[in-house]
């Protein structure tokens, strides 16, 4: 049996598990090139690049810290978490919860050979062109 849902109950799902893992409420820091965006812990969560280091076409790209990436991984699957609708759905909650106007994310990630061996990997998407990007 398929189970089929909407891209409103899509979000819903995955704004509840960022809030409950995050929020509800995230705060973030200025700085010279960068904002850090923490979590209602004060946990810094992920980093939003405004002048150097952003991809292709973006005004301010949202890197996902790499115990980030792990965590939300260890709750939904690679595959999932690098498609355009989670990565438009986790900067629209972004973008909700700090007033920020985030328009593109780099979400790094490994891929294992062996226990030993691993690719470092980065899956880039600008959410205003709704395309995947590369870096500067």
């Amino acid at each position: 049996m398929d189970v089929i849902i909407t891209k409103s109950q899509y979000q819903k799902i995955v704004f509840n598990l960022l809030d409950v893992l995050y929020g509800p409420k995230l705060t973030h820091e200025k700085e010279a090139d960068r904002i850090k965006i923490l979590s209602n812990e004060g946990e810094h969560i992920f980093t939003v690049y405004t002048v150097g280091g952003k991809g292709d076409g973006c005004k301010q790209d949202m890197f996902v810290n790499f115990d980030t990436g792990n965590e939300i991984d260890s709750f939904i699957p690679k595959v999932a978490t690098r498609k355009k609708l989670f990565s438009k759905t986790v900067l629209s909650y972004v973008n909700e919860k700090t007033n920020l106007d985030i328009d593109c994310i780099d979400f790094p990630y490994r891929t294992y050979e062996d226990d030993e061996t691993y690719f470092e990997n980065r899956y880039r998407f600008n959410v205003k062109k709704n395309k995947k990007t590369t870096t500067k």
